[in-house]
């Protein structure tokens, strides 16, 4: 998308600040990287990133970026911003690949992280210093006509993501693993949802990690997520998910029953097309419910 006047795009930097997933956009050809703090996006002069486009608000936008994530805000503009071609609506996490649409003008996103990262003591704060020159894999562009789904995308991204959450968990420090992980998670499902699909490595990849933050956090909310996902896939979860489940919920508080159960009712109502291993874990997961109820 273009400007009958092409101007090269303004960016006001933010102070550097060390982090262990990189972001930055593309825009018009030249890719900025974006630092800790807030980017502000829109027409006026005193915006980090100017757009000059009449559909453009003088605040049209922005992106608050921290060590592990990069969140969209709408500032309340008139014409709103679109994410792969869909308004965006309240705080929207960003995640590698990303298409924003701000009036007429076009920016990706892109994220790299460093799996082989690893702090040298409990004490350590995770460093970028490594990063720097590192391209994500998933920013390569795809080959004609071989585009990858979103859901796929999203679960490469939470590959690459583990890697780091591991390191983090190791060292005990399940809320720090929460803030890495937990908007990728949640953007996941967010999209499953939306698509009416779950891949399923993917979607094996996903719980694994979101049974890991119930454990770590002690947050129900964690075990909700994986009864979630799977009610979007209409199958059973993986059975080494099931039986730590039944670990997990005698250690957490909060889980949501209703949820537990409208899952239970989607296997039973889909029980005749699974086979007899799908139908022992439809049982297991029938003594989760009954685990939790108690």
């Amino acid at each position: 998308m273009s400007n009958s006047r092409r101007t090269d795009p303004v960016v006001k930097e933010l102070e550097p600040v060390e982090r262990s997933v990189r972001f930055s956009l593309l825009y018009r050809g030249h890719r900025f990287e974006l630092k800790p703090g807030t980017l502000v996006i829109g027409r006026g002069t005193g915006c980090q990133l100017v757009l000059d486009d009449a559909l453009v608000s003088r605040k049209h936008a922005e992106i608050e970026v921290t060590q592990t994530a990069a969140v969209l805000v709408d500032l309340g503009s008139v014409n709103g911003v679109y994410v792969n071609g869909v308004r965006a609506a309240g705080r929207r996490p960003l995640i590698d690949g990303d298409k924003l649409v701000i009036g007429q003008q076009e920016i990706t996103v892109f994220a790299a992280v460093n799996p082989s990262l690893l702090p040298e003591s409990p004490t350590a704060r995770l460093s970028a210093d490594t990063l720097v020159g590192l391209e994500s894999p998933l920013a390569q562009p795809a080959a004609l006509g071989q585009e990858e789904s979103e859901p796929t995308h999203q679960g490469d991204a939470l590959g690459l993501l583990g890697g780091v959450v591991d390191k983090v968990l190791a060292l005990g420090r399940g809320d720090e693993a929460e803030r890495i992980l937990g908007p990728y998670l949640k953007n996941y499902l967010a999209t499953a949802r939306r698509e009416n699909s779950v891949a399923p490595e993917a979607g094996e990849r996903a719980v694994n990690y979101a049974v890991k933050l119930a454990t770590a956090t002690r947050k129900g909310e964690w075990v909700d997520y994986a009864f979630a996902l799977y009610t979007v896939s209409q199958r059973p979860l993986p059975g080494p998910v099931v039986e730590q489940l039944y670990t997990v919920l005698r250690q957490v508080s909060g889980v949501n029953l209703s949820l537990l159960r409208g899952y239970v009712a989607v296997l039973r109502s889909a029980s005749a097309r699974f086979g007899p291993s799908e139908r022992f874990l439809v049982q297991r997961i029938e003594g989760l419910e009954r685990l939790a109820s108690a």
